[in-house]
């Protein structure tokens, strides 16, 4: 596996040994050719088809040959009178010279020509794979109420996983994630969304509450493994677990909805289904400190709650309008720019990876949001395999349990770490140390 890894991302360099001879040729009376695209050779390979590169092997090889010529042509006309022979006629091997010189210039030339001309139209293919590929992955977050939207959510995901053969759908409630914290949704929520989901289920009868969920050693393994009370219920069964969760990376009430289903045993990633809503403040304020107000907030919610002549207490409008109008950190879009085309030979590899996506930002939260929106849209245009390990281990794992008792079924990972205006995604394998850059990863926030 690690080297069809490798392979996948392998750059030739057959150029490289007569690229910079090229562009110094001696060249002939006709007018100069604009090599400069050679240069973009290694880049351009993947793109060809298998036509164009038994062209391009043809070509390369007339160029060397051409220069091989050449080589042999300014040796003979290079050839003096020796003291062993000093009448010898030099004359015919000179015009011999003249001949292989001429003769390998005229080869280079046609051979740059051809070159040139293969390479053009594979940088046009690559120009319109490219625009292509960026309309694959490149995605706009839809804007919905948080009700609407989960209700949507409900749909399409148990939708999804039927599709996929999981007539048992575990609930086990909805997590709200801000900058502070990672919380399990108070009762209210918890009951809503099921309510939501059961509504959205009808008559399937395939949403279900598994009892007592938990991460648990396993004595076997010594590792930590699902376990919940009615497991004998479902044994021999496939089941699918809801991982519902509400990011909101800032201080205002926006937050992104998050509503995906992954394997309980195998971790595997099984549907995403993203909306952005503007205003979660239903959702954040029910779990406690689920958000980091300003001073004046605060003040507002004390005066509210310490209101006793039963009339609405005065709102400190200054304090609502500074949270209303924080900074929107949730992106509008979100831009992927695999140029080579990366995610597709992954995707395709005969001894596929299973991948783990983790982010390194600032705040957990916002790792989790950027993670989340890769997912989304990497499980919806690609044949990779994405796994939940993530997840499983900050929802379900104790915080004074080693992290690394949870054994997760991913064998490579995506690593996102932040640049100064975007995000480089790199891949790598478990099994070694090499890492292979993908690309990048754009958020665009309003202007």
């Amino acid at each position: 596996m690690l080297k069809s890894f490798a392979s996948a991302f392998s750059r030739p360099i057959l150029l490289a040994l007569w690229v910079l001879p090229l562009l110094t040729q001696a060249a002939s009376k006709e007018a100069p050719l604009d090599l400069s695209i050679i240069e973009q050779s290694d880049a351009l390979r993947p793109y060809m088809t298998s036509q164009q590169r038994v062209a391009y092997i043809k070509v390369s090889e007339m160029i060397r040959k051409g220069q091989s010529d050449i080589r042999s042509g300014e040796n003979l006309q290079a050839q003096k009178p020796s003291a062993l022979n000093p009448n010898k006629d030099l004359k015919p091997i000179h015009q011999r010279g003249d001949q292989l010189v001429e003769a390998g210039q005229a080869s280079v030339r046609l051979g740059q020509q051809n070159l040139v001309e293969l390479l053009t139209s594979v940088k046009a293919q690559q120009v319109a794979s490219q625009a292509l590929s960026a309309k694959k992955y490149n995605f706009e977050l839809i804007e919905q109420e948080y009700p609407n939207a989960l209700k949507q959510a409900a749909t399409e995901t148990l939708k999804h996983c039927r599709s996929a053969g999981y007539k048992n759908i575990f609930y086990d409630g909805l997590r709200i994630i801000t900058a502070e914290q990672n919380t399990k949704g108070g009762p209210k929520v918890h009951n809503a969304t099921y309510d939501t989901f059961i509504e959205a289920d009808g008559t399937q009868f395939s949403v279900t509450v598994p009892l007592s969920l938990k991460l648990a050693k396993d004595d076997t393994t010594t590792g930590y493994t699902f376990q919940y009370a009615n497991a004998s219920v479902f044994e021999g069964e496939k089941v699918a677990l809801l991982a519902i969760e509400v990011i909101a990376p800032g201080k205002a009430t926006e937050a992104l909805l998050s509503v995906r289903a992954l394997d309980l045993d195998s971790q595997q990633l099984i549907s995403s289904v993203l909306f952005y809503i503007a205003d979660a403040s239903e959702v954040l304020t029910s779990a406690t400190a689920a958000i980091a107000l300003t001073d004046k907030t605060i003040e507002a919610s004390n005066a509210a709650a310490t209101a006793t002549n039963g009339e609405a207490p005065e709102v400190d409008s200054e304090a609502s309008t500074i949270v209303a109008t924080a900074p929107r950190t949730i992106p509008l879009s979100v831009t992927i720019n695999d140029p080579n085309r990366l995610i597709e030979q992954l995707s395709g590899l005969d001894s596929p990876y299973s991948f783990e996506i983790v982010a390194t930002t600032e705040t957990a939260a916002q790792s989790i949001l950027i993670a989340g929106l890769l997912k989304d849209t990497l499980l919806k245009n690609s044949a990779l395999i994405l796994v939940e390990g993530s997840y499983i281990q900050r929802s379900y794992l104790a915080t004074e349990a080693a992290s690394d008792t949870l054994t997760s079924a991913a064998t490579a990972t995506l690593a996102i770490t932040p640049n100064a205006d975007n995000y480089t995604m790199i891949a790598k394998a478990h099994e070694s140390d090499r890492a292979l850059e993908i690309g990048t990863i754009t958020l665009h926030l309003p202007e």
